[in-house]
C-alpha cells in the first residue's frame, strides 16, 4: 500500500505565514518612510526654489546696473551652492543678463510669474528630471527682466533609488531572517507533540491505564491532552468492560456445557432404562434453554447497540399492560407468596414489544428478589413507570454495576430460569433506543426500578 503524500509541516507553514506577515508589515513601513522621504525631499526643494526667485529679484532691484550684476557671477554660483541648479535671467527681447547652466539643460517654454506676486508651490513646473519656476522683474533702470531658476532631479532621484534598493533589501532580509527564527522558535514549541506523540504511540492494551502529562505542556494545549487522557479513560474503561464481558461469557456458558457433559457422561457410562434416558434428555433440554435465552439476549444486545433495532412507536394503554404481565407473573408470584398490584395508568406511546420485555424483565427481577409475603407494585403514568418490591437492601457499590452484563449481585442466587445476569442490561439498552434513562434506588424499605421516557415528540419517538 501506498503511503498517502505527506504535505509541509505545520512549523514551515506558520515559518512561511510568519516571514510574510514580517516581509508585508516591513513593506509597508519602507513604503511609508519612502514616501515620506520623497514629499520632504519635494517640499525643501520647493520651498529652494521659491526662495531663490525671491532672492533673485530682491539682488536685482537693489543692484545699480545690470552691468555690475553681470560682473559678480561667483556670488551667482555661490547662492546656487551645486551644479544641479540653474539661473538664468534674461531681457523681454531674449538677451540672456545672467546664465548660470553647467550642464546646458534645454529649457521648456515658461509662463512667468508677474511682478510682483509673490511665487506658491503652485507655480513650480515639472518636468522629467527637471523642476523650474520662472518670475518677471524690473532690472535697474526699469526694464523688464524674466527670471528662471530650476534644479535638475538626478541626485534626488539617485537618492530615492538607494533608499528604494534599501528598503528592498530589509524587506527581504527580514523576511528571511522571520523565517528563520519563526522555524527555530516554532519548532522548539512545537516539540511538547512531539513528546506527547511518542507517549500515546507508547501506549499499548496492556498501559491503558497510562495519562498524558501536562507539565511543560503549553497552555494551549491543555484542553486537547485533558481530552486525550479522557479518551484513554473512557478506552481503558470499554476495554475491561470487555474483557470482564468476555470472562463472564464463558463463565455463563460453561456451567450449561459442563451440566450437559455430566448428565451425558453419566449416562452413557452404563445401559439405562427409557424412563432415565428421557430425563437425561429433559434435563438437557432446560439448559439449552437457558443456552438459547443466552444467545437471544446477546443478539438484542449486541443490535441495539449498533442501532439494528427501529422503534415501532404506537400510543399504549398502560393498565391492560399492566393487567397483561400480572397475569404472566401470577403462577410465579404464588409461589413465592407474593401479591401483584397494578397501578399503570394513562397512555404512553413507545414501541409495544420493547416494553413488555423491559417491564417483564423488572418484574422477574423483582418477583425473584422480593420478601415471600410481601407486594410487588407495578406503577405509574405518563413518562415514569416503575417496579417496586419490598427486600433486601442493594448495596451502593453494587448499584452503578446492576446494568452490566452478567453483573449479580449475589452470584449463587442464580436460578435456572434467570435471565443470565442480562435482564438489566436489556432494559438499560431498551431505554437507550426510546432515548430515555432507568433509575434504581434501594433503601430498607423497598428497591425501586424507574424507567423515564422522553417526552412526545422526541427523535427516538
Amino acid at each position: 500500500m501506498n503511503e498517502p503524500a505527506r504535505g509541509p509541516s505545520l512549523a514551515w507553514r506558520l515559518a512561511t505565514a510568519f516571514a510574510l506577515v514580517c516581509a508585508l508589515v516591513l513593506g509597508v513601513a519602507g513604503v511609508f518612510l519612502y514616501r515620506s522621504l520623497e514629499a520632504e525631499l519635494v517640499y525643501r526643494d520647493d520651498q529652494a526654489l521659491l526662495g531663490r526667485l525671491e532672492q533673485v529679484r530682491a539682488l536685482i532691484q537693489d543692484s545699480d546696473s545690470l552691468d555690475a550684476l553681470q560682473q559678480r557671477p561667483r556670488l551667482y554660483q555661490n547662492m546656487l551652492a551645486n551644479q544641479e541648479s540653474l539661473l538664468l535671467v534674461n531681457r523681454a527681447d531674449g538677451t540672456p543678463v545672467i546664465t548660470i547652466n553647467p550642464w546646458q539643460q534645454a529649457l521648456p517654454p515658461l509662463t512667468p510669474i508677474v511682478d510682483p506676486r509673490s511665487p506658491l508651490a503652485s507655480d513650480i513646473q515639472r518636468w522629467p528630471g527637471l523642476v523650474l519656476l520662472a518670475g518677471s522683474t524690473q532690472g535697474p533702470r526699469g526694464e523688464s527682466l524674466t527670471v528662471v531658476v530650476g534644479k535638475r532631479l538626478a541626485e534626488r532621484e539617485a537618492m530615492l533609488a538607494s533608499y528604494r534598493l534599501r528598503v528592498y533589501l530589509a524587506v527581504g532580509f527580514g523576511g528571511l531572517l522571520a523565517f528563520a527564527l519563526g522555524l527555530v522558535l516554532l519548532r522548539r514549541a512545537l516539540r511538547p507533540l512531539g513528546h506527547l506523540a511518542a507517549t500515546v504511540a507508547g501506549i499499548e492494551l496492556r498501559s491503558l491505564d497510562r495519562r498524558l502529562n501536562l507539565r511543560g505542556i503549553p497552555r494551549e494545549l491543555h484542553e486537547p491532552v485533558q481530552a486525550l487522557n479522557g479518551m484513554l479513560a473512557r478506552l481503558d474503561d470499554s476495554f475491561q468492560r470487555l474483557s470482564q464481558f468476555s470472562a463472564d461469557l464463558a463463565h455463563e456458558i460453561r456451567t450449561p456445557l459442563h451440566n450437559l457433559l455430566g448428565s451425558n457422561g453419566l449416562a452413557l457410562s452404563q445401559p439405562r432404562s427409557s424412563a432415565d434416558y428421557q430425563e437425561v434428555l429433559a434435563s438437557n433440554l432446560e439448559e439449552f434453554e437457558r443456552l438459547n435465552r443466552m444467545v437471544e439476549n446477546l443478539l438484542f444486545l449486541a443490535r441495539a447497540d449498533h442501532g439494528e433495532r427501529l422503534l415501532n412507536g404506537q400510543p399504549i394503554e398502560l393498565h391492560p399492560l399492566g393487567e397483561d404481565l400480572c397475569a404472566y407473573f401470577e403462577a410465579l408470584a404464588e409461589d413465592r407468596g407474593l401479591r401483584l398490584d397494578n397501578r399503570l395508568q394513562g397512555t404512553l406511546q413507545a414501541d409495544l414489544q420493547l416494553l413488555q420485555r423491559a417491564l417483564a424483565n423488572l418484574l422477574a427481577n423483582a418477583v425473584r428478589h422480593a420478601t415471600p409475603g410481601s407486594t410487588v407494585i407495578l406503577g405509574g403514568a405518563q413518562g415514569r413507570l416503575f417496579v417496586s418490591n419490598q427486600g433486601e437492601r442493594i448495596g451502593a457499590a453494587h448499584v452503578d454495576k446492576l446494568f452490566d452484563r452478567f453483573y449479580r449481585v449475589d452470584p449463587s442466587r442464580a436460578a435456572p430460569g434467570d435471565s443470565g445476569g442480562l435482564g438489566l442490561a436489556i432494559v438499560r439498552s431498551i431505554m437507550d433506543l426510546h432515548g430515555g434513562t432507568v433509575e434504581v434506588s434501594s433503601d430498607e424499605q423497598a428497591t425501586v426500578f424507574s424507567l423515564v421516557f422522553p417526552p412526545i415528540g422526541h427523535p427516538s419517538l
